[in-house]
């Protein structure tokens, strides 16, 4: 059986979203050992269209067979809705 390397890190982010990925970037310019966790997908540069006439790589719609990164959400305004001063 191999022998297992163990890494020691000095922080651990989660997420490497805008907050995450500053977040790493920073640490590791001021020297920390920094591992980020992410479990989203994986993307490669031929996953990204060239247009968004690429409509199956542009548009979030997996009913449609649509998986791209762009996910459109229609919703009303309720005019009950109003800013009282």
């Amino acid at each position: 059986m191999a022998k297992q390397q163990q890494e020691v890190f000095d922080y651990v982010v989660v997420g490497s979203g805008f907050g995450g990925s500053v977040s790493a970037m920073r640490l590791t310019e001021k020297g920390y050992k920094v591992l980020v966790l992410e479990r989203g997908k994986r993307y490669r540069n031929q996953d990204f269209p060239f247009s968004n006439w690429l409509i199956w790589k542009f548009v979030w719609v997996p009913i449609l067979r649509c998986f791209g990164t762009w996910e459109f959400t229609l919703w009303s305004v309720d005019s009950s809705c109003t800013v009282q001063e």
